[in-house]
């Protein structure tokens, strides 16, 4: 004996609704203000970057210059940076090489540089972050402007559609639910059958 083969039902094929085009327009306009915001804080890093590195190139070519002066004729050290140089007194040695204190204030003065830097670009970061969400929030003001113009466009259209309002009904009495209608039926009828009785 044949078996009865049942097979499946197919599954419902599921459309998904697709955005309106000027959706996709407004949304292909926010992502590209916002590619262009990213470039351009991307370009002033990399500026702020080129900058620091240039500025670094020359503090270390003017320290090994100064090393090279120095070692060559055991002078003390003058950067570029001086102004008209000033009387220096010929010594065997460059005076205070030697001096632990000196050594420990210039450590300082190193290390108080390389924070300024650092709060530099903390600072510089802060500012491109702000800038940022200065921009969000601009586009959303953007977007609840929109919505408030679209609620407002929606509702003086639902205005213009509905009938101006007529005098108000007043019901005589409250309505009566089914239930108590149907259980009314037969007690009113047993009333009127009876109470016919009683009359004759």
């Amino acid at each position: 004996m044949d078996s009865i083969i049942s097979f499946p039902t197919p599954e419902p094929e599921l459309k998904v609704a697709r955005p309106p085009a000027e959706k996709w327009a407004a949304t292909l306009a926010e992502e590209r203000l916002r590619l262009q915001e990213d470039q351009d804080s991307l370009r002033e890093r990399e500026t702020n970057l080129r900058e620091y590195e240039s500025r670094l190139r020359m503090l270390q070519a003017e320290i090994e210059a100064g090393r090279t002066i120095a070692s060559a004729t055991n002078a003390p050290i003058v950067t570029q940076r001086s102004t008209p140089p000033m009387f220096q007194r010929p010594s065997s040695r460059a005076p205070f090489t030697d001096d632990p204190a000196l050594q420990v204030a210039w450590e300082k003065l190193h290390r108080a540089r390389e924070i300024l830097e650092a709060e530099q670009k903390n600072l510089r970061d802060d500012r491109v972050s702000i800038r940022e969400q200065e921009v969000m929030v601009k586009q959303r003001l953007e977007e609840i402007a929109q919505r408030e113009a679209q609620i407002a466009e929606r509702e003086a259209l639902v205005a213009a559609a509905t009938p101006p309002p007529t005098a108000p009904v007043v019901a005589d009495a409250a309505p009566v639910s089914a239930v108590t209608r149907f259980t009314r039926v037969p007690m009113d009828l047993a009333r009127s059958v009876f109470g016919g009785k009683k009359s004759d």
